[in-house]
């Protein structure tokens, strides 16, 4: 098979040969879009495919399907995320287990000191806000469910702490300043603290929360506009941490009744 772009061969990548009918083709969709979503201002037939693995009749194909779903818009030469895309991916929902057991302890962590109070979780390398309450604090942005947060913050730390790579150093940090956090979260008793760090006049203290068997499933964290961290907050925090955990286990447990 040859398209117009001038690709020759027309034979599927060897990671789609031999796949059950449908689920090659879905994996190669999946894998164009992932590397089309960080491509910020686009990219071209060639570019596309030279990224992706794939061949140039392959890669076309595809763009050609997905622009028909929505999936993908064209301008020009170049390719973008159709807004259908993006809409989907605005709809992303948490875990709703997850999501109740720590409705609570943040509005309470976010009462009793004060701070922005947020429950985040990593979804591939992307730090997500689960659920958050920032009482009557209007000083800074608000922290919305489905939003991102960048890997440098406590809540990014933390929740890059516990990868099961954690010694490669993620997006976003050098290999040195990698083992500088990893060091200084290890020192500090898996608290991770935000000292102006991010943003002048800005505080936060992360730590981790993990279900009742131990796996780490999120970061719970409270913010502060001041200039240090005031005295008792990590303890707050880990205590609102330990109270997501309980949760979880009464919701495991009325789940298995």
């Amino acid at each position: 098979m040859r398209d117009h772009a001038g690709a020759g061969s027309g034979r599927e990548p060897a990671d789609l040969a031999g796949a059950p009918p449908g689920r090659g083709v879905l994996e190669g969709a999946f894998h164009l879009l992932d590397v089309l979503a960080a491509a910020e201002e686009g990219a071209g037939l060639s570019e596309l495919a030279r990224d992706a693995g794939l061949p140039k009749a392959t890669t076309y194909r595809l763009l050609r399907q997905l622009a028909a779903l929505g999936a993908v818009q064209r301008h020009g030469q170049r390719y973008f995320v159709g807004r259908r895309l993006a809409r989907l991916a605005d709809a992303w929902q948490p875990d709703p287990r997850l999501q109740a057991a720590a409705r609570e302890p943040v509005r309470l962590l976010s009462a009793l000191t004060t701070t922005v109070a947020f429950l985040t979780v990593l979804e591939e390398d992307r730090v997500r806000v689960v659920t958050a309450t920032r009482g009557d604090i209007t000083e800074v942005p608000p922290v919305l469910p489905g939003s991102e947060l960048a890997e440098a913050t406590a809540a990014g730390r933390v929740l890059l702490m516990h990868r099961p790579d954690d010694d490669d150093a993620p997006a976003g940090f050098t290999p040195a300043e990698w083992r500088r956090s990893r060091t200084s979260f290890r020192r500090s008793g898996a608290i991770a603290v935000d000292h102006q760090d991010v943003l002048p006049g800005i505080c936060c203290v992360a730590v981790p929360v993990r279900r009742p068997d131990g796996e780490v499933v999120a970061s719970v964290s409270a913010l502060t506009i001041r200039p240090a961290v005031p005295a008792g907050l990590s303890e707050l925090v880990l205590r609102a941490s330990r109270e997501i955990t309980r949760n979880l286990g009464r919701i495991d447990a009325r789940s298995a009744e």
